[in-house]
């Protein structure tokens, strides 16, 4: 991948109009890859384009023929070029950015929760292991200062505010391994906070929680359609600096169990044998704030469930 760029578009977001513009040239939206020069000449021909080595390959070998000239054009963006019809949500302003990270797990022979050894396509020659998803958590300035207790005195314990306990379990407490997954409506949440050390210059927060969400579980969740349910626990500890007022860590690990089908994804593509099946969840704090650090939370734009984000 030395010789690549790597670029990943939400094609709901299309972009300025140069932009636009480029992407329409390069045949670039919907659910599939494209190779293609600065310039815009497509390389790597072909509907079995997944970004392996022999087709990055052949890729490399067509822009290595191509004259100067198209290998490194002189691009201009226009002066007068279009803003995007869509901007992209900013976070709040002081806001929190919270990255969640999902995976399939196991207990191995001796009982101990280890990644789950799953492939896309299992049977095919070609297959490649399940990749761990991500996902972005926002939390307001208002409402991550909620978090915080005034007077803060050890083995005192407060319950999260239940908007907070909704979006945390229904968006990335959720096992989203398979792609354009919508929230999970909580049927049952529950999340706190307990001081565990206090000092004149830091504090730490001992979290836990459990939550029930979407469908209960039952054999009919196999093989029907809008049947997704989970349930999970976490355990996790924040930081915070008290003479700036800010929390330094957000650490959250969780374990839950799974089932039900969206797409006939898992019984397609990845084919689990176990139902309901175990996933982890891991939660860290985001504290740059480069381009990929400020990308929406998925459930933010277009897959909500009907939930509002921000608010109750």
């Amino acid at each position: 991948m030395e010789h690549f760029i790597p670029v990943a578009l939400d094609t709901y977001f299309r972009g300025a109009g140069d932009e636009v513009e480029f992407c329409q040239k390069i045949k670039a939206g919907g659910n599939h890859m494209a190779v293609a020069t600065a310039g815009g000449k497509v390389l790597g021909h072909g509907d079995a384009l997944r970004m392996r080595e022999k087709e990055l390959a052949k890729a490399l070998e067509e822009f290595r023929a191509l004259p100067e000239e198209e290998r490194k054009p002189k691009i201009e963006v226009p002066a007068d070029v279009a803003p995007p019809r869509r901007p992209l949500p900013a976070p709040p302003a002081n806001g929190l950015i919270l990255k969640g990270h999902c995976t399939y797990v196991q207990p191995d022979a001796a009982g101990k929760i280890v990644r789950a050894n799953a492939w896309y396509y299992r049977d095919n020659p070609d297959r490649w292991p399940v990749e761990t998803q991500s996902d972005m958590l926002w939390l307001s300035e208002t409402e991550w200062a909620s978090l915080l207790p005034a007077d803060p005195k050890k083995g005192e314990r407060a319950d999260v505010a239940l908007p907070i306990q909704r979006r945390f379990f229904s968006t990335i407490g959720i096992d989203y391994m398979e792609g354009s997954v919508n929230a999970l409506v909580p049927r049952e949440t529950a999340l706190s906070l307990t001081v565990e050390a206090v000092s004149a210059d830091a504090l730490t927060l001992r979290l836990d929680g459990a939550a029930k969400l979407g469908k209960d579980f039952d054999e009919a969740a196999k093989v029907g359609k809008n049947t997704r349910g989970s349930e999970v626990r976490v355990l996790g500890y924040v930081g915070v600096d008290r003479a700036r007022k800010a929390i330094t860590r957000f650490d959250v690990v969780g374990l839950g169990l799974a089932w039900g089908n969206k797409m006939e994804y898992l019984h397609r593509e990845i084919r689990l044998d176990r139902e309901p099946w175990m996933y982890g969840i891991a939660v860290e704090l985001v504290t740059t704030r480069r381009p990929i650090d400020l990308v929406p939370p998925y459930n933010m734009l277009h897959y909500g469930a009907g939930m509002k984000y921000f608010g109750n």
